[in-house]
């Protein structure tokens, strides 16, 4: 069953509608430990909402850049498939698949000069995404703890070679590396926290 694209609140658009279909089918074949209403609010928080940024914050944003946003974790798969991406290049045009390429480094790729500027935004809500489920609020300390901060270290320092380039995202970008590091930092030491609230 596909994902009901009503729910999205984007844009009626066919490739955008089967690139989120792609996501969704992803997710039900291997992450269905979760469960259906799990997965419709990773769609929502994640992809749907990395997209929705990129819509509100970049004017000129491409609409391949949307189109792979929404693909999410699915990418991979057509990337591992030469028929896969015969398909996608069919159903969401060349330069999708070629843009698919650059980002992931594969040689051979037909560039435009448009290309670094999505990767830039692609990595900005990317990241906003992975922070504000793997960091910022992050309750206790687990043994993926040490993965966290290499995670936001790595953030903060691909942010320090983009910064400037998409202000709106920048922003928004900066302040979640703040809530991130703070985050962390209160794991590793309590005190940082603050006074506990008096008990009644």
């Amino acid at each position: 069953m596909p994902f009901d694209y009503s729910k999205s609140g984007l844009p009626a658009n066919p490739k955008w509608e089967k690139s989120l279909n792609m996501c969704y089918g992803w997710l039900t074949r291997n992450m269905s430990m979760f469960g259906p209403e799990r997965i419709e609010s990773f769609m929502l928080h994640q992809p749907i909402a990395a997209a929705k940024l990129l819509i509100a914050n970049c004017s000129d944003c491409s609409e391949e850049l949307i189109t792979l946003t929404l693909m999410g974790p699915s990418k991979g798969n057509v990337l591992a498939d030469q028929n896969a991406m015969d398909v996608s290049r069919n159903l969401f045009g060349e330069r999708t698949v070629e843009l698919m390429k650059y980002l992931s480094g594969m040689s051979a790729v037909k560039f435009d000069n448009g290309m670094p500027a999505d990767a830039t935004r692609l990595f900005l809500v990317e990241g906003l995404s992975t922070m504000n489920d793997q960091l910022i609020g992050r309750a206790k300390i687990d043994k993926h703890h040490q993965v966290r901060w290499n995670i936001l270290k790595g953030l903060e320092q691909s942010f320090a070679t983009v910064k400037g380039q998409n202000p709106g995202l920048d922003k928004i970008f900066g302040e979640a590396l703040v809530k991130s590091r703070a985050a962390l930092e209160a794991l590793d030491n309590p005190a940082k926290k603050g006074p506990k609230p008096p008990q009644p």
